[in-house]
C-alpha cells in the first residue's frame, strides 16, 4: 500500500526541528556581535582632477598633497687629497738657502726671525720716558710718533733743550701742548693761548672734562692736553754757564757785560769735564770761515728749537776753527754734545759738537783756519755729524747764516 510519509506520532520529529532553528538563531546571532566588534572603515579620500566640471564648466583645482616632498640630499663622494710635508731637516735646510734673483743676478740671504708681531696701540695717557745715552730729540719724538714741537710745549722748555742723562719726559698720546693750569683759567682762555676750540679740549677723550662749559674754570695745578695746539716758539737754548765780560784794568773781578778783543774773560759750563773755568781772550777774530772743507750735507738747520747746523760728515771728517781766539771748552760736555771744543773770539764764541777728539787744548790761542778736531759721534747724535753753534755777546745762539755762507 503506497501513501505519503508522515511524523510519527510520538512527536520526536518536532525537537529535532526546534534544535536546528535555535541553532540557527545563535548563529546568526555571533555573526552579528563580530561585525559590531570589527573597526569602522574610512573611505579613501577622493582626490579632484584637473578635469572640467560638466556642471560649472571650469577646471577643478589640483589640491596639494598633505605633505611636501622632501627631495633626497646627493652624498658627495669624498675628496682624495694629501697635503705635502717634508721632514724638519728638509725645511730648515730651504730656509737657510740664499735666494736668487735671476734677473739681477745677485744673492739675497734668508732671514730667519720668528718672532709674533704686536699691532700698534693708541695710546690713552700721558707716559714719563727718561733719557738715556745717545736720545736727541728727534728720535725720541719719531719712537712715539709725534712731532719735536710736541715734546718741548709738553716739558721745560730749557731742560728738553739741555736733554741731560736721567731728565724725565713728558709723552703725550696725540700732537698738542700739555698745559698745567696755572691761577684761574678759564678753558677759553686756554684754548685761546694755543690757537684751538674750546671744545677741543672739553671733548677730548685724554682729559675728564665732558660736560664742562668754556666759561668753566679749572683749579690751579690741573694739567690738561690741549690736541693740535700750538705754544711758543720764542728761541730756547741750553745754558750751561757763560761768562763773558770785561775785566778791570788790574785784571781781577768783571766789571760789566759786552766785552771786546784783548780786555776780556770768558768761560763756558763750569764744572764740566772739559771746562777751562774763566780764561783771558786775546787774538780774536769773527767766525766767518767754514769749520768744515770737506763735502758736507746739512741735516738740521738753525731754528727757534735748534741753535745750530747740523754738518753730516763721515766720521774722523777734519774741523777748522772759524775765527781766531782762545779754547775756553776742550772735553766731554754733560749736555749732550758730547766731546766738544769752544772758542771764545772777543764777543762771541763758535761751538764745536759730537767730536771724536781735540787737537787742542784749555787757554790755546788758535788762528782762523786752524784744524783743531775731527768729526764724530759723541754725545746725543744720531749719526756722524758736526753740530756748529756760534753764540752772540748774551750767550744765546744766533744765526750762523749771518756770518757766513754754508
Amino acid at each position: 500500500m503506497t501513501g505519503e510519509p508522515h511524523a510519527p506520532s510520538d512527536g520526536r520529529g518536532w525537537r529535532g526541528l526546534s534544535v536546528l532553528m535555535v541553532a540557527g538563531a545563535l548563529v546568526l546571532t555571533a555573526l552579528a556581535v563580530i561585525i559590531a566588534l570589527r573597526p569602522e572603515q574610512t573611505p579613501a579620500p577622493v582626490v579632484p582632477t584637473a578635469t572640467h566640471s560638466p556642471v560649472l564648466g571650469i577646471a577643478a583645482v589640483a589640491y596639494p598633497t598633505p605633505l611636501p616632498t622632501i627631495p633626497p640630499t646627493p652624498t658627495l663622494p669624498p675628496v682624495e687629497w694629501v697635503r705635502p710635508t717634508a721632514d724638519p731637516q728638509t725645511v730648515m735646510a730651504a730656509l737657510e738657502k740664499p735666494l736668487t734673483v735671476a734677473m739681477a743676478g745677485e744673492t739675497i740671504a734668508r732671514q730667519f726671525d720668528p718672532l709674533t708681531i704686536i699691532p700698534e696701540r693708541p695710546r690713552s695717557t700721558v707716559i714719563t720716558y727718561r733719557v738715556k745715552k745717545g736720545d736727541n730729540l728727534r728720535d725720541i719724538a719719531a719712537r712715539f710718533g709725534l712731532d719735536e714741537k710736541t715734546i718741548i710745549w709738553s716739558n721745560d722748555r730749557f731742560y728738553v733743550n739741555a736733554m741731560r742723562i736721567g731728565l724725565e719726559l713728558n709723552i703725550l698720546p696725540v700732537d698738542g701742548v700739555y698745559h698745567h693750569v696755572q691761577g684761574m683759567q678759564t678753558i677759553a682762555e686756554i684754548a685761546e693761548m694755543y690757537q684751538v676750540d674750546p671744545y677741543a679740549i672739553i671733548d677730548s677723550e685724554f682729559n675728564t672734562l665732558f660736560g664742562a662749559k668754556p666759561e668753566t674754570v679749572l683749579p690751579e695745578g690741573l694739567w690738561v692736553i690741549v690736541p693740535g695746539g700750538t705754544g711758543s716758539t720764542e728761541p730756547i737754548y741750553w745754558d750751561p754757564g757763560i761768562v763773558m765780560a770785561r775785566t778791570s784794568t788790574d785784571g781781577s773781578n768783571p766789571v760789566g757785560a759786552g766785552i771786546t778783543v784783548g780786555a776780556e774773560v770768558a768761560a763756558f759750563a763750569i764744572g764740566d769735564p772739559g771746562s777751562c773755568g774763566k780764561q783771558v781772550v786775546s787774538g780774536g777774530s769773527p767766525p766767518v770761515n767754514p769749520p768744515i772743507y770737506a763735502r758736507y750735507r746739512i741735516t738740521q738747520d738753525f731754528a727757534w728749537n735748534h741753535g745750530g747746523i747740523d754738518l753730516a760728515v763721515p766720521p774722523g771728517t777734519p774741523v777748522f776753527a772759524a775765527g781766531g781766539g782762545t779754547v775756553i771748552f776742550s772735553g766731554m760736555s754733560t749736555w749732550g754734545y758730547g766731546y766738544t771744543v769752544v772758542i771764545a773770539h772777543g764777543s762771541t764764541l763758535s761751538l764745536y759738537g759730537h767730536l771724536n777728539g781735540a787737537f787742542v787744548s784749555c787757554g790755546e790761542t788758535v788762528a782762523a783756519g786752524q784744524n783743531i778736531a775731527v768729526t764724530g759721534n759723541s754725545g746725543r747724535s744720531s749719526g756722524p755729524h758736526l753740530h756748529f753753534e756760534i753764540r752772540g755777546p748774551g750767550g744765546a745762539p744766533v744765526n750762523p747764516w749771518n756770518y757766513q755762507s754754508f
